[in-house]
């Protein structure tokens, strides 16, 4: 009764004010939680979760071996880190997958996903690949640069739907390691699985995954159709050299005209090749990263073999490689960073430069990705190459 007459007592002002801030209160917390995912360091724990689970890994298992002798931890551990890495796998088959879905603070004035947030949500997606496929990189200290990205916008993805990031290891060539992402939603069930296998053979067939019941009608794609590790944006010293000066304007905008031909063709040819379960694809993305040891260019074609890739075997009849049945080249590689005959400064050491030292015809890496695993190679570069020639062209221009 006294708190009703004090209440009653105030001016018709203050009791305004009182209201006016009592109400601002719950709207900002409503607008803070509606935000959450765009607050300071929000981006930076989404990216960096896949690192902090590996680490926390590595720590419990340190603990887990704590009162073991010196040489068994070694051996331990080494045995974990040699786990991770993708043994067996044909590089063009590793998909990793990254979960999202448009949230208010991700949707543009037209309750779709916004161009900027496809870009956003790209980052936390390569370096999940990153770790998945490259884990003895960044183990020795690698880390990778982003040269640049180009998106080709097919379909929107409405507000508050979930989606899926596909990324795969579209070519390579001497520097450059083009990464192919596809933006796709579905209605149905998926998978607990963060990887999955797409079948591809020679001719650049995609035949489903491993977990499909009923596969989906081939679908033929040529060359015309087609746990410490940064990511820095926009790449540093890595410039090309430049277009000739005594090219004509003329020149630089038929050169855009055809890059631009030469992107929309790209996409249209991915938006061709069916899903394995039938999802709907909204976008595709293609990345051009590079792999450094401090200001060392690495070779993609070196590191790969290292981390385990290779081609299937030569026989049909042969089991396919894997961890249990490793290709033939696995032991040299782990004989660079493995103890008797290796460690991961050796290993380090090899990447920045020392496979240079080995003779030609012993260089096992080599043979690692040749036959079909080069001729896909060839065919999905001079697609993806032509792009990123393009737009080195174009932006001379103006």
């Amino acid at each position: 009764m006294l708190g009703r007459q004090s209440h009653d007592k105030l001016p018709r002002s203050q009791l305004t004010t009182t209201l006016v801030l009592s109400a601002s209160k719950y709207i900002f917390l409503v607008l803070l939680l509606i935000n959450l995912r765009s607050l300071p360091f929000a981006w930076h724990i989404r990216v960096f979760l896949p690192v902090l689970r590996l680490r926390l890994q590595y720590y419990l298992l340190r603990l887990r071996i704590l009162f073991k002798s010196k040489e068994l931890k070694a051996k331990i551990l080494a045995d974990w880190g040699e786990g991770l890495c993708p043994v067996g796998t044909n590089p063009f088959e590793l998909v990793t997958i990254h979960h999202g879905w448009t949230s208010v603070d991700d949707a543009d004035y037209n309750g779709h996903l916004s161009n900027s947030s496809y870009a956003k949500a790209l980052d936390a997606a390569r370096l999940k690949l990153v770790l998945k496929a490259f884990p003895a990189f960044a183990r020795s200290g690698g880390w990778m640069a982003l040269g640049s990205t180009h998106f080709h916008f097919i379909r929107e993805i409405p507000f508050l739907r979930s989606y899926e990031i596909r990324l795969s290891i579209g070519a390579w060539d001497h520097k450059w390691m083009f990464v192919i992402a596809r933006y796709v939603s579905s209605t149905k069930k998926k998978h607990s699985n963060a990887t999955h296998k797409l079948h591809v053979d020679g001719s650049g067939q995609q035949l489903g995954t491993n977990n499909d019941s009923t596969r989906p009608s081939k679908t033929l794609t040529t060359s015309s159709d087609f746990p410490r590790i940064l990511l820095s944006t926009p790449a540093e010293d890595l410039a090309t050299p430049a277009t000739p000066g005594n090219t004509t304007e003329a020149d630089y905008n038929l050169q855009a005209e055809k890059t631009k031909k030469e992107i929309e063709a790209l996409a249209a040819a991915q938006s061709n090749i069916p899903e394995p379960d039938g999802a709907v694809l909204h976008c595709v993305a293609i990345s051009y990263i590079c792999f450094k040891h401090g200001r060392i260019t690495v070779p993609p074609s070196v590191i790969l073999p290292c981390e385990g890739f290779s081609k299937p075997p030569s026989t049909a009849s042969a089991a396919p490689f894997s961890s249990t049945n490793p290709p033939p080249h696995w032991k040299k590689a782990q004989a660079l960073r493995v103890a008797p005959s290796g460690s991961i400064p050796a290993f380090a050491k090899f990447l920045k430069g020392g496979w240079r030292d080995v003779p030609e015809d012993e260089r096992w890496w080599e043979d690692a990705l040749d036959g079909p695993i080069e001729e896909q190679r060839k065919a999905n570069l001079e697609v993806l190459d032509s792009v990123r020639r393009g737009m080195e062209g174009a932006r001379s221009i103006g």
